[in-house]
């Protein structure tokens, strides 16, 4: 039998060898695998300084690049198309911040600018049904190309076309519509990282996009002159005017009516919605 200091001894061997397993698992282990594999750490800052300097990047060209675009068209869906590229520029830059406060931004306006723009092509949609003809007991829906086919809308339709000049109000940033508060937000977010030179790109951008979306208000507006109107055949008894003809149903009606009046009275009562944008966005970004 092993007597009483043996076993004291094989003891304090163990503690020693454990010990100096526990030193090498937690120091000299760790520095073999970052010298075989890297920092970890390290490599994610890197790539995700890259992906923000390319998220910054797109921001910068698609804010220019539909702006100006958008300034030369005449085609209504395709000067909305490049408003759409100018918007998502706003929303690039509050990714690319990479702070709460630019989540929140980015998740406020992506919200809100899908209510926008859904409303815009139901509106339009609209438009379409209600300048739509019968011909020869067959009923063809206008196809709306050219922001000139609006003229004197206001007159004709006035309470769709109030719906789109609040669209067209918020997707400019003109306060109080809830594009104004979206622009705002990833403004801020940017100005309180000391990024000042995106921020006055974008306020310089919002204010040069803004033309061609009053460009529209004004078509509404105007006055139909004679020469621009449609003339029917006389000699074909079978087509009627677009006035005789509605196919807008009731729903769709309504929901036009819903989003207009959330665009033009959300700053009544903005909390809600925020606040469930900013817990949102802290959930993703502490996820």
């Amino acid at each position: 039998m092993l007597k009483y200091s043996q076993l004291t001894q094989i003891d304090s061997d163990f503690l020693h060898i454990n010990n100096n397993l526990n030193n090498f698992l937690n120091s000299d282990l760790e520095k073999v695998l970052n010298l075989k594999f890297g920092d970890n750490k390290g490599k994610v800052d890197i790539s995700t300084h890259v992906l923000n300097n390319l998220l910054f990047i797109s921001s910068l060209l698609s804010l220019i690049i539909g702006t100006v675009l958008g300034l030369a068209q005449s085609e209504l869906k395709r000067l909305l198309a490049y408003s759409t590229i100018s918007h998502l520029g706003f929303i690039l830059l509050a990714l690319s911040l990479n702070t709460e406060e630019s989540l929140d931004s980015f998740l406020f306006y992506i919200i809100q600018y899908s209510i926008t723009n859904l409303n815009v092509f139901l509106i339009i949609l609209a438009f379409n049904y209600l300048l739509s003809s019968l011909v020869k007991n067959n009923i063809v829906i206008k196809d709306i190309k050219y922001i000139s086919e609006l003229i004197n809308q206001y007159d004709k339709n006035p309470i769709l076309t109030v719906s789109f000049i609040i669209c067209l109000l918020s997707m400019a940033g003109i306060p109080p519509f809830i594009g104004f508060y979206s622009k705002l937000f990833v403004l801020f977010s940017a100005i309180s990282i000391s990024e000042y030179f995106m921020s006055i790109v974008a306020i310089i951008v919002s204010v040069i996009s803004a033309y061609y979306y009053l460009r529209i208000i004004k078509v509404l507006y105007s006055e139909e002159n004679n020469s621009s109107t449609i003339k029917f055949n006389n000699n074909d008894n079978n087509v009627i005017a677009s006035e005789n003809i509605s196919i807008l149903t009731n729903l769709h009606s309504l929901i036009i009516a819903v989003l207009s009046l959330f665009l033009l009275l959300f700053f009544l009562n903005p909390v809600l919605f925020i606040t469930s944008t900013r817990v949102l966005s802290l959930s993703i970004f502490n996820f």
